[in-house]
């Protein structure tokens, strides 16, 4: 049974009302792929989608026409909504990954107080009251970049001195996809593809659904990707790049999907802003396929998905990796270019101890194979409540409450909140 979080009506009557002026509002934004778990399912409700969920009464902005932007109450039973109390909330911004760590290190003149606006424009920050122009926190699928690294030391939040960065959750992409009825007039549902199928579908070596499945009508495929840099595009290029490049490196490890893949290739592509948007287009688009987070999937009423070698994502319920794939001090260097993949490689210029990251070139075996790990980010220094971010850090990646269908608590949450405790200041 799939489970997507619901909220409590009385629950949520009391959770959902704004906080006094004095509580401590921790401000962050980023990836949206694991915002269900995070905040709940309220913002799939709007129309267009909310962007920015908060308890602490923050504006998503104006448009041009100075119509409010979409926002929406944390939802009381989600990660953020457990970790709120009278003292403190956390407020959130769905951005996707690559924006959130610009607004971290202040590239792009992009800082916290920007407008987080909803998906009927682009973000330009976090929506943080005016002034603050770091961060408390960002959430990435993709983890830090020796670039980003230097981006930080030369740029206007230099003075927070150090970052860190520990693995939070991990979750599952699925394979959304709107499919018709076969050649016999029978429906097309829940199929199984094989790697091979995947992969030719995705090189743009395939570009109908007979060549996939002889009896699937000649219908060009739609593939659907990310237009925005994101976390779910970095997970999904890194299990393509491992298991379709063979002696020539078609797919390059990366948030950006066009850099990362032959889109060119493809009969019909489609690109999307936003984790929702892709499922929310694919549900009214027939004969498409793309990337989502299988949670994300699920709230979309009626989407099918597919499975991967025999594999269901929404069974899926534990993701584990092998002891050494924790990596303590390194980020990503260069991409390997004999594999597509991102190599590791040493920290400098910040500590090293506070930065934490599953390694990137680990591939998961005996389950569902596509998966990405979130990780958490912010500063060593200078924060307006240390014991609340701290607390936040681990009510996400050490805590009890219930995650939906396709989130995992990593088996080094201790570590990750240890490490977060000693490091943020």
């Amino acid at each position: 049974m799939k489970t997507i979080i619901k909220k409590a009506a009385l629950a949520t009557a009391i959770i959902s009302a704004p906080l006094a002026a004095s509580a401590t509002d921790l401000v962050g934004g980023g990836a949206s792929l694991p915002a269900l778990a995070y905040v709940g399912d309220d913002f799939t409700t709007t129309n267009p989608q909310s962007r920015l969920s908060t308890n602490a009464g923050l504006d998503a902005g104006l448009d041009s026409f100075n119509n409010p932007y979409e926002s929406i109450y944390v939802t009381a039973d989600s990660i953020f909504g457990v970790f709120q109390n009278v003292s403190y909330t956390a407020s959130y911004c769905q951005t996707g990954s690559g924006t959130g760590k610009r607004v971290l290190v202040g590239a792009n003149a992009l800082n916290a107080d920007g407008d987080c606006r909803d998906y009927s424009a682009s973000p330009v920050g976090f929506s943080a009251l005016a002034g603050q122009t770091d961060p408390d926190f960002v959430s990435s699928g993709a983890p830090l970049t020796a670039d980003e690294v230097i981006a930080f030391l030369n740029g206007p939040r230099a003075n927070r001195q150090d970052l860190v960065q520990v693995p939070a959750l991990s979750t599952l992409i699925a394979l959304p996809l709107n499919l018709g009825n076969d050649v016999f007039g029978n429906p097309i549902n829940r199929p199984n593809l094989s790697t091979a199928q995947v992969c030719d579908i995705f090189t743009g070596d395939a570009t109908s659904w007979d060549q996939i499945k002889s009896t699937w009508p000649r219908e060009p495929i739609n593939v659907f990707y990310r237009s925005d840099r994101s976390g779910a595009t970095f997970a999904f290029t890194q299990y393509l790049a491992a298991v379709c490049n063979g002696s020539q490196v078609i797919f390059n490890t990366h948030e950006d999907f066009a850099t990362a893949a032959p889109v060119g290739a493809y009969a019909i592509a489609t690109p999307t802003d936003g984790e929702f948007n892709i499922t929310d287009q694919l549900s009214t688009t027939s004969w498409s396929i793309g990337y989502a987070g299988i949670g994300s999937v699920l709230a979309e009423q009626g989407l099918d998905y597919a499975d991967v070698e025999g594999e269901d994502p929404a069974n899926t319920t534990h993701i584990t990796y092998d002891s050494h794939d924790l990596l303590t001090g390194q980020v990503l260097g260069d991409i390997n270019p004999f594999t597509g993949l991102p190599q590791p490689e040493p920290v400098s210029g910040i500590d090293s101890n506070c930065l934490l990251v599953i390694n990137p070139t680990a591939q998961l075996t005996g389950a569902y194979p596509i998966h990405a790990v979130i990780n958490l980010l912010t500063y060593t220094d200078g924060h307006t409540d240390p014991e609340a971010l701290e607390e936040l850090v681990d009510t996400v990646v050490d805590g009890s409450s219930t995650l939906p269908t396709g989130f995992a608590r990593l088996a080094v949450g201790a570590t990750a909140s240890s490490t977060a405790a000693s490091c943020i200041n």
